[in-house]
């Protein structure tokens, strides 16, 4: 596997001092202030996040205290003041797409497992136990810092996983520490027992689910006896049902148990990152599935169609009948009922009551909702598939009734925190073929996302006024976990030339703007600087409107792309920011690569019309050429670099 290419450890990038950032807070605050900016968030997956050095466990969390460092750092430098964070659900061995996952309980995988050996924790861990997972990696550990590692942390179908492993050593440390009456533990028992009772109308089924799914060796509910697969369904008598779940209890009592411990710790962790999040300002989204996983669909089986599919209008998709095969089994929306717009939900069937459960886990996690292939509501693309070939299945229009049950949930939970005027707790992804009608109803009501990365079909986010959007009710980013890197276009000439062509039309762009004064810039080869040039503009251009977001990949100048939509690879869904973060974003500046805010600020501001501060935009110049240049990688470096007399400049600036 290729690392990066435009990783170079032994080049240099300037990092700031302590008081020159100081300086660069106010300075990105009035650039802010100055382009209108109202939200700018980072798309992240638990995945991307770096883990703390020496205790690398190949994977990601944002339950992590080492995320704290991380958010801070990426709010120092860009002024982010929202995350995007995508699915969280359980995954599968043998797809570890985080949109495969459940929409209820939450992943395993990304429990952090330095944080149990705290105390409020218990201490159910010990720190040289979590040491000893870096230290016992068998595999690359260079290639480890930029790629997750499933099979460590899941495991194989003949042996569980290093996460597995961990959580059923702390849950044993748990009960044994109940029977010590150890006062910690018995604080998170407590917790423990009131967590379940919370929780009860959805973990129960979860968690038989799972003890199911391990007997059989099988997640696919199809081929379990009909009792157990239909056990949820009307098919099965309340006796029988009743029955049978006495009966798995009385089989599995300490498998049950430990999977509501899993859960309980993984809800604990969610919990405690959103509130440190919010106590540093930064409101947390959280990605809501278009689909249910295997255990939510067998544990409400009623409320799905037999065979048929959520799927997509897609003419490059020849060998499946121009439909993006998205497998993701459908609801039945005759049994959807009403939700007027006021929030009556006395009128939902079993659908519906389904999504007003769905959405309230969701706010109870989330400041607010980020609707994945949101259209869908809309205008439902439903396909069947009978021995290996595919037919869509026509629907009719929904209007506004699950938009109502998702603004009913939100308004129950977030209480005050809901602007039903201004419902910005909602985010809806509305892009492909289908999603015009969708668009067309929510506009300026709901904020839809984009991403630029789509430009060459004349979609600057100038034209999305020309359609009719206010400023704030769309976030624009130069592309998501779908599209491919910035790098990647950049060197796509064809493409550089039409997105270019466009952003001269729209915005009067001058391509000197784009430049810098560098001399690590001036040597580099012509073709270099123009793709340089144009990453540069694709960051400015999302400026320009008010809200915006970025992939932490982009962010940090790397060539791989987190997904490739519709095509199986092993690289989907692995792409790792490395652990030593800071050093490796300053190298990548320096070499032209990643977000260097300042500089795409000035050439922004250069671009929206009616932000003409001259003296910020060579404020931010100057900021953007230290970024640019040689010097210290780290903070520390450069405050040590200040006091021996090493450095040749000095930025500050004074609002």
């Amino acid at each position: 596997m290729n690392i990066n290419p435009n990783i170079n450890v032994q080049s240099f990038g300037r990092a700031f001092t302590t008081q020159e950032k100081e300086s660069y807070t106010r300075l990105l605050k009035d650039s802010k202030s100055e382009l209108g900016i109202q939200d700018t968030s980072a798309i992240i997956f638990d995945f991307n996040v770096p883990s703390p050095i020496g205790k690398n466990t190949a994977i990601g969390s944002s339950w992590s205290d080492n995320m704290h460092f991380f958010i801070q750092f990426l709010k120092d430098m860009t002024g982010i003041t929202s995350i995007q964070m995508q699915p969280e659900g359980e995954i599968a061995r043998g797809n570890t797409s985080a949109y495969s996952g459940t929409n209820y309980a939450l992943g395993r995988h990304i429990i952090d497992l330095d944080k149990l050996t705290q105390k409020k924790y218990g201490s159910l861990l010990t720190q040289e136990y979590v040491k000893s997972l870096d230290d016992n990696y068998w595999g690359d550990k260079n290639q480890r810092e930029y790629r997750t590692d499933y099979s460590y942390v899941l495991g194989t179908d003949d042996n569980n996983g290093i996460q597995e492993k961990a959580l059923f050593l702390a849950y044993e440390n748990f009960k044994k520490g109940i029977i010590e009456k150890k006062p910690e533990i018995l604080n998170l028992e407590k917790d423990f027992n009131e967590y379940k009772k919370d929780n009860s109308f959805w973990l129960e089924k979860e968690v038989l689910f799972n003890v199911l799914a391990k007997q059989y060796r099988t997640n696919d509910f199809n081929k379990w006896s009909d009792l157990d697969k239909n056990l949820y369904s009307s098919k099965c008598s309340n006796k029988e049902r009743e029955d049978r779940i006495r009966e798995i209890k009385e089989t599995y009592p300490n498998e049950i148990d430990f999977e509501m411990f899993v859960q309980f710790i993984a809800d604990k962790e969610q919990k405690e990152s959103r509130r440190y999040l919010n106590s540093q300002n930064i409101k947390l989204y959280g990605d809501c599935l278009i689909g249910f996983s295997p255990s939510e669909i067998w544990a409400n089986k009623d409320c799905f169609r037999e065979n048929l599919y959520y799927g997509g209008p897609d003419p490059n998709c020849s060998e499946t009948n121009n439909i993006q095969t998205w497998g993701l089994n459908a609801l039945d929306y005759t049994k959807l009922g009403e939700c007027t717009d006021d929030g009556d939900l006395s009128k939902l069937k079993e659908v519906g009551r389904c999504l007003y459960d769905k959405y309230t886990i969701f706010f109870k996690r989330y400041d607010g909702l980020r609707m994945d292939a949101a259209w869908q509501f809309v205008t439902p693309f439903i396909y069947q598939a009978i021995n290996g070939t595919y037919e869509e299945v026509k629907m009719p229009q929904i209007d506004f009734t699950i938009f109502n049950i998702m603004k009913a949930a939100a308004k129950n939970v977030l209480k005050d925190k809901f602007d039903e005027q201004n419902p910005d707790n909602i985010m809806l992804e509305l892009v492909g073929i289908s999603a015009g009608k969708s668009r067309e109803m929510t506009l300026n009501k709901y904020p839809h996302l984009y991403t630029t990365a789509y430009a060459e079909y004349d979609e600057t986010p100038k034209k999305f006024f020309e359609k009719g959007y206010q400023n704030g009710k769309f976030y624009t980013g130069v592309g998501c976990h779908d599209n491919d890197s910035l790098n990647n276009l950049a060197r796509d000439s064809h493409k550089r030339k039409l997105h270019l062509d466009g952003m001269q039309r729209d915005y009067n762009l001058n391509m000197a703007d784009l430049k810098f004064k560098s001399e690590e810039y001036s040597k580099m080869s012509d073709e270099e600087r123009k793709q340089e040039d144009f990453r540069t503009a694709k960051f400015a251009e999302i400026y320009t409107s008010a809200k915006q977001f970025f992939t932490l990949p982009d962010m940090f100048g790397m060539s791989e792309r987190i997904n490739i939509s519709g095509k199986y690879s092993e690289n989907n869904w692995t792409v790792r920011i490395p652990t030593d973060y800071e050093r490796f974003y300053f190298s990548q500046l320096s070499n032209g690569f990643g977000l260097n805010i300042p500089k795409v600020f000035s050439v922004a501001m250069r671009m929206k019309e009616g932000a003409k501060n001259e003296q910020l935009i060579e404020k931010c110049q100057e900021a953007a050429e230290i970024l640019r240049q040689k010097g210290p990688m780290t903070e520390e470096d450069a405050n040590k670099w200040q006091a021996e007399g090493k450095l040749t400049n000095k930025f500050e600036y004074v609002a």
